[in-house]
């Protein structure tokens, strides 16, 4: 088809396909949903990122009729194909409809399906989803002359799907297209989590076409239920214990000076990894997840001096066959906060790694509304606020990587890092996260190793450094005893520097500097200086304050209530109100000499 006027490629052509099924429903969004809906309010219309989008090249063309028919089945058939999320009163909804229409874009292949259908996949992924007016999936194809489907072109909306959940329609789509559809595979894990509990009867209004398909609403009655409410209140508990002892943020570090663009973001396609990692795992009798998580935290701490490492893992939560088949996002946060192997090898470490990794994945399934309370009220009676942005992400399915033959030598595997690929993409403006590595199946044996990291914090080369560090830590490992400690002198990692003027407090690294500014603006711009006990790690932190009316609780309050969106900082385990300050010029010794008002730790007892 060519456009007459110009002779340049038409716009594409749009195919009407309309669906009817059984009832309309509605019901609230999911744990999953409504904590994806607050991050899409949060990047408006740069919520485009969180598309997810594939071009499908078909084996053999086949009719548009068929392609039709497969699609109308497959929307039929899951709800979350004919749902629109909306707000109501205030609150996020799910309504499933019972009829509709979908736009199928027809383009021209012009005898290079595969590019079409890149471009076209790329055209339906460049804006955010309007979740009100617009389904969840959006849909083209790349036709030949004869007017056959010879590419698909699918773009998803992360509130519906997660890429479980997208790749399974991809995966039922082929299959309607070209034969019997394959069972999915076990995602992987840590370790294969406790079971969830289902509603025993479907809620009201249920469509009748998908009988026995697990359906989005079918969760969300779960998760408000008895059952789902005892689930939650574990996996709150665990969140509760992690945090009590847990740093308030990983990056307590000196910041960098950054353009409009601080977010950089780096991917690593590597078969190399995918094998090493894999063999690590079944040498350690673990998982590539693990391996893969045991080394992020490695090379992150050794560059921020933690001893405890706190991350969030994204998981997909996929523990029994009625969670795999459910076409709808169902990824929550797990909270990993663990103590980070110093003194051993690399596989030894990532042996260590493993039962934290399995009890933070088989607890995170819990009301994220309700986390956020127990991240906010453990933060406040420790004296800190969490800056919990931190990820990791295993996106690929457990016998990706399997290994089926012999262990891959060093020379095999300096074959295979000889055809690693690393790209830089497109820096981006902000992001909810600060760090994150994520895996996933790029193909052909390779891993497709992605690291965001926000360049105040971890500023010039580090992250190139980081994600091919990871790559050459795993080769090395597979051939080498590796002790944790060597780890930046292996991957040139110089880790962060801070000044004298830095203590590290049971809060992590705080720059009393800055605590003291902290104090200054909540008691109305007194003179204060902030002291430490002792040079030790673990020393707490004293502020006193030149206002002999202060009230070292209110005063606590107002420092509290300031700490959000600081990091480097943590309220003062005591609060000292003085007569007066101490001459100029004398130094911050001579505050704990002046007569006191008042003193109290500001925390109730």
């Amino acid at each position: 088809m060519r456009d007459a006027t110009t002779g340049g490629p038409p716009d594409p052509a749009v195919r009407d396909l309309p669906f009817a099924v059984g009832e309309a429903a509605s019901g609230p969004l999911t744990w999953a949903q409504s904590v994806m809906w607050d991050a899409m309010q949060w990047f408006g219309k740069e919520a485009n990122q969180f598309n997810i989008g594939q071009p499908l090249v078909l084996a053999e063309p086949v009719g548009q009729a068929r392609l039709l028919a497969a699609l109308r089945g497959l929307v039929e058939a899951h709800q979350t194909l004919r749902t629109r999320y909306v707000a109501r009163s205030g609150q996020p909804r799910q309504e499933v409809h019972a009829s509709g229409a979908y736009d199928v874009v027809v383009a021209d292949g012009h005898d290079d399906p595969a590019r079409v259908a890149e471009e076209l996949a790329g055209r339906l992924a460049e804006t955010a989803f309007d979740h009100e007016a617009e389904w969840p999936l959006r849909v083209g194809c790349v036709v030949d002359g004869d007017g056959r489907v010879t590419a698909v072109a699918l773009v998803g909306s992360h509130l519906a799907f997660d890429g479980w959940a997208f790749h399974t329609i991809v995966d039922l789509l082929l299959a309607g297209l070209t034969g019997e559809p394959d069972q999915p595979e076990q995602p992987e894990q840590a370790s294969p989590p406790a079971a969830v509990p289902q509603p025993a009867s479907p809620v009201s209004a249920q469509p009748s076409a998908g009988e026995g398909v697990p359906q989005a609403l079918e969760q969300a009655a779960f998760e408000g239920s008895p059952a789902g409410q005892q689930q939650s209140r574990l996996g709150l508990r665990h969140w509760e214990q992690g945090l009590s002892a847990a740093p308030a943020s990983m990056f307590d570090l000196p910041r960098a000076a950054t353009g409009d663009q601080p977010i950089e973001r780096h991917l690593l396609d590597s078969a190399a990894v995918a094998a090493a990692a894999a063999t690590l795992a079944a040498r350690t009798r673990t998982s590539f997840s693990t391996v893969l998580l045991c080394l992020t935290t490695l090379v992150l701490t050794a560059y921020n001096g933690h001893d405890t490492a706190v991350f969030k893992l994204i998981t997909g939560n996929r523990l029994d066959r009625r969670s795999r088949d459910l076409i709808a996002l169902n990824t929550l946060d797990a909270l990993l906060a663990f103590t980070v192997p110093r003194d051993v090898d690399l596989l030894t470490a990532i042996r260590q790694t493993h039962r934290p990794a399995f009890d933070a994945y088989r607890r995170a399934q819990c009301d994220p509304r309700a986390v956020r309370t127990v991240v906010e009220e453990v933060g406040r009676r420790r004296g800190v606020s969490f800056d919990l942005s931190t990820y990791f992400n295993n996106g690929h399915r457990g016998n990706d990587w399997a290994v089926t033959g012999p262990e891959p030598g060093p020379d095999r595997l300096a074959e295979l890092r000889a055809g690693s690929r690393y790209t830089r993409l497109d820096p981006l403006p902000r992001s909810d996260m600060k760090f994150m590595v994520a895996a996933s199946n790029a193909g052909e044996g390779i891993c497709r190793l992605g690291l965001l990291v926000d360049t105040t914090y971890l500023p010039g080369g580090l992250g190139e450094t980081i994600v091919r560090g990871i790559e050459t830590l795993l080769c090395d490992a597979v051939a080498d005893e590796i002790g944790v400690a060597e780890i930046p002198g292996r991957i040139g990692l110089t880790p962060a520097v801070r000044g004298a003027d830095w203590v590290r407090t049971p809060a992590g690294w705080v720059r009393p500097a800055d605590v003291a500014e902290l104090v200054r603006e909540a008691a109305g711009g007194v003179e204060v200086a902030v002291l430490a006990a002792g040079p030790a790690p673990g020393t707490g932190l004293t502020a006193y304050v030149a206002d002999a009316s202060a009230v070292p609780e209110e005063l606590h309050r107002r420092v509290l209530d300031l700490l959000p969106g600081r990091t480097g900082v943590a309220a003062p385990d005591g609060y000292v109100a003085c007569v007066a300050a101490p001459p100029a010029g004398v130094g911050p010794d001579a505050w704990r000499g002046v007569p006191v008002a008042a003193r109290g730790p500001g925390r109730p007892a």
